[in-house]
């Protein structure tokens, strides 16, 4: 390119910058459309999408508003008349609508429990162990249908596959019984001084193998070890690398006996009398797979979307942890792979609860209606399933208000009379309840996007950019 040539280019690129610049000065309406364009390019990136995610979440609530309430309105009674403690979550369509932890961390202080207290998961653990197995078989490096004793060369149990593990047909011992029977060091026994220990007391299986369903955390312990075994690390790195890393589960580990607890680590409580006391770890704390697994009530919800998004299992891979396992016989078993399965009336329910120390755990995922409910305690409460089942009641109640936020989601927010007019498809829901939301949203744009409030449509020479800035909100 030559001189003048190129000194002409940059003369007109001077002058449009120029143009733009003093436009923008002596019209403010210019200069807030400009502004607009440059929503997503801004140095704040970040900063923007915490706005956008705040502002979902701010609509949704107000949506919602009535479910919600009556869902509160429930918890507070099981504080209240039923001495519940713990954290509980529901979500609806991949969306947290209500979460809230009540009571203390320690019921012998005044320490107000927080988002960030983990719980032991007990039983609920047993699902994290089953998807390391199934990421490796999704790797190629074990099949579903190998003995177990192809991996831990002294097992002493040959006909055992790893699906009669997965699905609670093995027919193992409890390994409970034998660690408080035999075991005499301080040291709670881990998963290999475990297995020594089982192989040298020759423990005889309740059955043969695949016969029928009995429930075995022995089973998930050798699962855990067979992790282990293949992938060269313990179980607690395992799926801190490949599972809780990835999805950024920040606040969910494998514990262990031995270390030091973490800050946020909650103790379980039984009643004594009229107060509480704290119970300590057992010699059977040592061995995971089966229990051991700490967490949130908002960190399983991510693992429950892992699953649902299939972001590390692949589809063929993860549906089968869903599928009923099988006997020898061809009885069904009601169990997948770290799941439990149940067809109610009118909906799928894959679950699991989970006992252990004073911990009551529950996470349930109903498909008919996209509703997950996560129940985490740490007192002996011993009503989880009710209050889920009651929780799950309520929250039917979402689904009356889903076209009605769908249509929202779709429609231009300050054109309220457009709105009330439309109303009239939404039958469900009271008309004045209606228009409340309506305008409870409209004050929520106004707060939280100022940039947007000061032209009302007919004001602004592009209507339908504006409009689509907002959209970009919800989307």
């Amino acid at each position: 390119m030559n001189k003048p040539y190129l000194i002409y280019v940059l003369l007109v690129v001077t002058m449009f910058f120029f143009v733009v610049t003093n436009s923008a000065d002596r019209d403010p309406q210019f200069n807030h459309i400009n502004n607009l364009g440059n929503f997503n390019n801004s140095n704040n990136l970040s900063s923007n999408l915490s706005s956008q995610k705040e502002l979902r979440n701010s609509i949704l609530m107000a949506a919602y508003k009535v479910p919600i309430e009556n869902i509160r309105n429930y918890t507070n009674q099981l504080s209240q008349q039923y001495g519940f403690n713990g954290s509980i979550l529901v979500a609806k369509n991949g969306k947290i609508l209500f979460e809230e932890h009540i009571g203390r961390k320690d019921l012998r202080l005044k320490d107000p429990i927080d988002s960030t207290s983990t719980y032991q998961l007990a039983s609920v653990s047993k699902q994290f162990t089953a998807a390391a197995i199934l990421l490796l078989y999704q790797e190629g490096k074990l099949d579903l249908d190998d003995f177990a004793s192809k991996y831990l060369t002294d097992f002493p149990y040959k006909d055992i596959k790893i699906r009669h593990l997965l699905n609670h047909i093995s027919g193992l011992p409890n390994y409970m019984y034998a660690a408080e029977k035999n075991w005499k060091s301080k040291t709670p026994p881990d998963n290999e001084a475990m297995l020594n220990l089982m192989d040298k007391l020759k423990m005889q299986p309740y059955f043969k193998p695949g016969d029928r369903f009995d429930y075995s955390n022995t089973g998930y312990f050798i699962l855990a070890s067979i992790v282990s075994k293949v992938s060269k690390q313990s179980l607690s790195d395992f799926l801190g690398n490949r599972f809780f890393k990835p999805l950024n589960l920040t606040n969910t580990y494998v514990h262990n006996p031995n270390e030091a607890s973490k800050k946020e680590e909650l103790i379980g409580f039984r009643r004594y009398g009229k107060s509480y006391i704290a119970i300590p770890f057992t010699v059977n704390d040592g061995v995971v797979g089966d229990k051991g697994v700490y967490s949130t009530v908002s960190d399983l919800f991510k693992w429950n979307q892992s699953l649902t998004n299939r972001t590390i299992l692949n589809d063929s891979i993860l549906s089968k942890a869903f599928l009923p396992g099988k006997t020898n016989s061809g009885k069904i078993v009601p169990y997948g792979f770290g799941f439990r399965l149940k067809q109610e009336i009118d909906t799928e329910l894959v679950y699991h609860n989970g006992v252990w120390n004073g911990f009551s755990t529950t996470l349930r995922r109903y498909k008919a209606d996209d509703i997950t409910i996560i129940i985490l305690s740490n007192n002996s409460f011993s009503s989880i399933t009710p209050i889920s089942e009651k929780l799950r009641e309520i929250s039917k109640d979402f689904s009356k208000y889903d076209p009605f936020v769908s249509f929202l989601e779709n429609t231009n927010i300050y054109d309220i009379n457009r709105l009330k007019i439309n109303l009239v498809n939404f039958t469900e829901i009271p008309r004045a309840e209606c228009v409340a939301i309506i305008e409870k949203i409209a004050n929520i744009y106004n707060k939280q996007n100022e940039r947007f409030v000061p032209h009302k449509y007919s004001e602004v020479s592009n209507p339908n950019y504006v409009n689509q800035q907002y959209q970009t909100l919800l989307n």
